[in-house]
């Protein structure tokens, strides 16, 4: 819901200060000046696309481990992992893996991985979960917790 009201007041606030032309140009105006001219990139419906989709993405597993401090949010539609305590991050399409089997090994890049077991995992807070994960990622070696989110 936050991204969602985060993305309307962007798109409020680029139409507001905005015009747009006949070329199909926006030109960026403080005043009566021009600040910027680019071109238009999205329409109304690819903007209701968007929103639909931000909708439709529900986190469906979060995990995470220390030394070095990790994280991972599974979501429908997309994978986002934070590894060393927050200094590198990336995002990949997920390809609708199976998250209830028991193993699973997702491939990225070249020789990065993430393998999720189904067995119980007690994290640094003492809390026990119901997935274990191991990650490949650079060359690094992550381990830690994770639990299906049930939505």
């Amino acid at each position: 819901m936050k991204k969602i009201i985060g993305l309307l007041a962007i798109v409020l606030t680029i139409s507001s200060c905005t015009q747009i032309n006949s070329t199909g140009e926006k030109n960026v105006t403080k005043g009566d000046d021009t600040i910027a001219d680019m071109d238009i990139s999205l329409s109304k419906m690819d903007v209701v696309e968007e929103l639909a989709n931000i909708e439709d993405d529900r986190i469906l597993l979060k995990a995470s481990g220390s030394e070095p401090g990790w994280f991972a949010e599974f979501y429908s539609t997309k994978i986002r992992l934070v590894v060393d305590y927050g200094k590198d991050s990336l995002t990949f399409v997920r390809k609708n893996e199976d998250l209830s089997k028991d193993n699973l090994n997702i491939l990225f890049g070249k020789s990065d991985e993430i393998n999720i077991t189904k067995k119980a995992c007690t994290n640094a807070a003492g809390e026990v979960t119901d997935r274990t994960l191991s990650i490949t990622y650079k060359g690094k070696k992550y381990q830690g917790c994770g639990i299906l989110i049930n939505n």
